[in-house]
């Protein structure tokens, strides 16, 4: 099995064509300006996102998944290799990923509905103290500038991401954050997270500002 690097899906892509056979299809699209990391990165995240929503299903190889009966390998610094598991061993990121989220208001980057999540009151990152050690994610922004996030986030623990936040951040920005109820394994989080970068992509034509 290859290293995740240098291309971090290539364990994966691996571990399917040892179970299903030598072949795969590709096809490739040029977007205006992708020569711009945080645009391209932006549209890929886009074009996951609407495969979610229009599939109902999850990409085989993204967000650091791999198939049932395969260990991933590490990176070639780290000189693990991965393969095929023994009988009755399992792996977290071979689970089923979160669904798609429902899309509800999702032009409405900064509203208290946005993408269906239960969002909490905005606050300034000043009063950034108390919060839940809990999984969710989160979204920063201007409030003179609420068009457009600042940044948006995932992580298992809330409290000690976004109190990170405060400290590297304007403490006038706002935030507010969203609990993920199935948010235990990292690949769910990320997958709700592609969904807010995907639809404020789609909202703004623009990622935020921070992100990438």
């Amino acid at each position: 099995m290859p290293y995740t690097d240098p291309h971090v899906a290539a364990p994966s892509l691996w571990a399917v064509r040892q179970e299903y056979g030598p072949d795969f299809e590709v096809s490739v699209t040029e977007p205006v300006d992708v020569n711009q990391r945080q645009r391209r990165l932006a549209i890929e995240e886009m074009l996951i996102a609407v495969y979610r929503r229009e599939s109902g299903e999850n990409t085989t190889a993204n967000f650091g998944r791999i198939i049932e009966g395969y260990k991933r390998s590490g990176r070639r610094s780290d000189g693990f290799t991965g393969g095929k598991l023994a009988e009755g061993e399992t792996e977290r990121n071979t689970e089923p990923g979160v669904a798609p989220l429902p899309w509800t208001d999702a032009d409405k980057p900064t509203g208290p509905s946005w993408m269906g999540l239960d969002w909490t009151e905005p606050e300034s990152l000043a009063k950034a103290y108390g919060l839940p050690i809990e999984a969710g994610v989160y979204r920063i922004w201007d409030r003179k500038e609420p068009e457009r996030l600042e940044y948006i986030g995932q992580s298992e623990d809330l409290k000690s991401r976004l109190y990170r936040h405060r400290r590297n951040r304007d403490e006038g920005l706002a935030f507010s954050y969203a609990i993920i109820d199935d948010g235990d394994a990292k690949h769910k989080r990320e997958q709700v997270e592609t969904d807010l970068i995907g639809a404020h992509w789609l909202a703004t034509n623009s990622a935020p500002r921070d992100q990438f």
